[in-house]
């Protein structure tokens, strides 16, 4: 490969020769380095073509005494760390909605018939699909997280993220009158 400074002068005229001499040097090496901190390789290859977008969309604005290796390696450890807080944020926020679902209906229905209630939520996750209500019983009853749920099925964490998702909503339908009863009482 050329010197770095000639490719680094080249990418700020936006070479395209010289983003595919990087892209070939450096794509799979940062597959690599993302696979450390992602849970499978499709995320860490997402990462590091979204870090190499983004890389030739500004490598017209490098300073001419950038070191591309360090930069892409900044850029691929940044974007990891950000997809992390990501998925915490969003599987937060999942585990507020199941809580605020489970405490709703115990709330409102405790007072009745405690039993009947965990009956008829049994009986519609008994309706789910196979596959989907293991799922949900791992999460819900078991108290596993996605990725340990992932590693106990041997399948991706976001199968188990859209397997929980469907069950969710599927239960949160099939007990909509359940509320529409206490809501007119």
């Amino acid at each position: 490969m050329e010197n770095e400074e000639v490719i680094v002068q080249r990418l700020i005229n936006k070479d395209k020769r010289a983003f595919e001499l990087v892209f070939n040097q450096y794509f799979n090496v940062m597959v690599l380095y993302a696979s450390r901190f992602m849970d499978t390789r499709a995320e860490a290859e997402e990462i590091a073509q979204d870090v190499f977008v983004k890389f030739w969309e500004k490598c017209d604005s490098l300073s001419e005494d950038s070191t591309i290796k360090s930069y892409l390696y900044r850029s691929v450890h940044n974007s990891c760390l950000n997809a992390i807080k990501h998925d915490k944020v969003k599987d937060g926020y999942r585990q507020h909605v199941i809580h605020v679902m489970e405490s709703t209906y115990q709330n409102e229905f405790n007072e009745d018939d405690p039993d009947a209630l965990r009956n008829r939520i049994q009986r519609e996750i008994d309706k789910l699909p196979p596959r989907c209500a293991e799922i949900f019983k791992l999460s819900r009853f078991e108290g596993l997280k996605y990725q340990e749920i992932a590693d106990h099925l041997d399948i991706s964490v976001k199968t188990v993220e859209v397997q929980m998702g469907k069950a969710l909503k599927v239960l949160r339908e099939s007990l909509q009158d359940l509320k529409n009863l206490r809501d007119a009482s």
